[in-house]
């Protein structure tokens, strides 16, 4: 409970943060394409801005659930995100203790021993619960309300391999331990690792005990069902169980020294989590980031030596007492545990590695280490239930008091990070001080001054993203923002101009088609050759975008003014069915009645 409380009170503050970047267009644009069960396990085609390779119904549920409990509001769909944190920082907690406890030996031993060694794996669990409760690097994937899958997907891997040994006793504890895993799967893609983790987890921690054949199918048997019906259900949501990515950089587009820079990368972020960026758009290639990649594969072998050493000595299992340097220590009887925490974090970490390639204008992201970082913290539990063991009363309380002062900076930097992801205007602005090659932060910016109603500050916004780099799909924001802007100071010929550029960046963006016909209407003062310039528009968008329902009320007024009664009163009604709203929806009701 002190984990779970520690967890809910560094991000408190996360909880005012209202939606930002993709939270808009998933409530908006997206939820309103799921009206049932059948479309979560199945979403339908052509939903606006959502990824071809993505399948997570469980993630689209709790949106969904969010929204029916709160009716909109941020506050629910951030306080799910919280709890969920906590919820998975506690069961990190029972993980650690769990794998530490497995280290007690089952031989008789002298209570003291056996007292201490029960201390130590508390003590261990706790700073791993404590730590992933608090580091930093999580704000990312818990104070933004898109960054929950992360979060879902690794409380019930977590959960999953809580259950393995009960799965192993048991036919409820398999099915248990399945239901997890389908549900870690349904969240994120990169659940996936949940599976070689079972296998290392076997071969690895705790003294490896015979079982019959039976037992064997029983632990592995709710989880491989789970990954079966998971296949089954994204292959037929996708047509194809790996997906596809229309952005991703052809093969050997990448140094593989980008890749071990990569690597670096996130390994730094995790054991120095000070200098946070939401969007980061490059791989800086330098002598650090190459040292930590090394840094890392030199933990492995080492990890893999200890391991080796200590389960090839006969009664390593037993805990032995002794004399280092004048101190009573107790030896470890897991030496897998730290090759495990080293497994975890780098099989966690490779799916991450395909967005080097998948999405080459923002490689990097710290909300894919909230998984990897469960591997830092088991180590980091291992470490401290290693020195908890030695009796010392002054190493304890240095032990405590540097560990304290970890956690307490970590709390600071979480706290003080939190309000970056409050609004659009703090986020971005935050972040264009950190991006040095995409325009992406500097687009966003002036999106946000845009919506603000600050037009010279989102011009000014804009104008610096052109100057920087930008995608096809980058491109067509700047100006068809700046199109819109046009619109406001009624500015058509250069609305249109601004929406015309737009579309030769991107000509399947359903958004500026709209924005286009709607300059040529407005343009023309909504006469019945205006309608008639404006009406292709609105039907190409209509056919990128059929569930948008200002799209479908725009036919209908186009309808409307051409004197075509029976295509207008369609359209309206399917605006209407597509859950338009406000102004929109008291014009479509009185032309209705007319």
């Amino acid at each position: 409970m002190l984990i779970g409380l520690a967890a809910l009170l560094a991000y408190a503050n996360s909880l005012g943060n209202g939606f930002v970047w993709d939270d808009p267009i998933i409530l908006t644009r997206q939820l309103t394409v799921f009206r049932s069960g059948a479309d979560v396990l199945a979403p339908p085609r052509d939903i606006p801005q959502f990824s071809p390779d993505y399948y997570r119904p469980l993630t689209i549920g709790t949106y969904l659930l969010d929204r029916a409990i709160g009716g909109g509001s941020p506050y629910a769909f951030h306080l799910s995100v919280v709890l969920a944190h906590a919820a998975t920082a506690m069961l990190v907690y029972a993980l650690a203790l769990q794998l530490l406890g497995s280290s007690i030996p089952r031989q008789p031993v002298p209570l003291a021993a056996a007292e201490r060694r029960r201390a130590s794996a508390v003590a261990g669990a706790l700073a791993a619960g404590a730590l992933f409760a608090l580091h930093p690097i999580h704000t990312e994937s818990v104070a933004w309300a898109a960054g929950r899958s992360d979060v879902l997907a690794t409380g019930f891997m977590v959960a999953a391999l809580l259950l393995q040994p009960s799965a192993r006793r048991s036919w409820a504890g398999s099915a248990l331990a399945g239901l997890c895993a389908a549900a870690a799967l349904a969240a994120k893609e990169t659940a996936v690792a949940l599976y070689p983790l079972m296998l290392l987890r076997d071969l690895l921690v705790g003294a490896p005990e015979r079982r019959a054949a039976r037992a064997w199918v029983r632990e592995y048997a709710g989880p491989l069902v789970a990954a079966a019906v998971y296949l089954l259900l994204r292959r037929n949501a996708l047509g194809e169980v790996v997906g596809s990515s229309p952005d991703a950089l052809p093969p050997g587009q990448r140094s593989p020294l980008e890749l071990v820079a990569a690597i670096g990368a996130y390994v730094e972020k995790l054991l120095w989590p000070a200098d946070l960026n939401a969007y980061i758009d490059h791989i800086v290639i330098e002598p650090l980031s190459i040292a930590l990649a090394g840094l890392l594969l030199g933990g492995l072998a080492a990890a893999f030596w200890y391991w080796w050493k200590g389960s090839s000595v006969p009664g390593s299992e037993a805990t032995r007492t002794g004399e280092r340097s004048g101190l009573r220590t107790l030896e470890p009887s897991n030496p897998g545990l730290p090759l495990f925490a080293l497994a975890w974090l780098v099989l966690t970490l490779v799916p991450s590695l395909a967005i080097v390639w998948k999405i080459p204008d923002a490689p990097l992201a710290e909300r894919y280490l909230y998984l990897p970082s469960v591997g830092l913290c088991l180590l980091a539990g291992a470490a401290v239930a290693r020195l908890w063991a030695i009796e010392s009363s002054r190493l304890l309380l240095g032990l405590t008091a540097v560990f304290g002062v970890v956690l307490l900076a970590a709390a600071i930097v979480t706290v003080r990070r939190n309000p970056v992801w409050h609004d659009d205007i703090a986020l971005w602005g935050d972040t264009e001080q950190h991006s040095h090659v995409s325009g992406m932060a500097a687009r966003g910016l002036g999106t946000a001054y845009q919506q603000a109603g600050r037009s010279a500050d989102a011009r000014a916004a804009f104008e610096r993203a052109l100057a920087r780099r930008n995608t096809p799909r980058g491109l067509q924001t700047i100006y068809n923002n700046l199109g819109t802007l046009a619109m406001y100071d009624a500015d058509y010929p250069a609305a249109r101009r601004y929406y015309e550029a737009a579309l030769a960046a991107n000509p399947t963006a359903a958004d500026t088609l709209f924005n286009l016909g709607l300059a040529v209407l407005q343009g023309g003062e909504r006469s019945r050759d205006a309608a008639s310039a404006a009406l292709p528009y609105y039907q190409r968008a209509a056919a990128l975008n059929p569930h948008d329902p200002d799209i479908e009320a725009a036919l209908a007024q186009a309808y409307d003014i051409l004197g075509d009664r029976a295509a207008a009163d369609q359209h309206a009604r399917s605006a209407l069915a597509l859950g338009a709203s406000g102004a929109t929806e008291d014009s479509l009701r009185q032309m209705l009645t007319r």
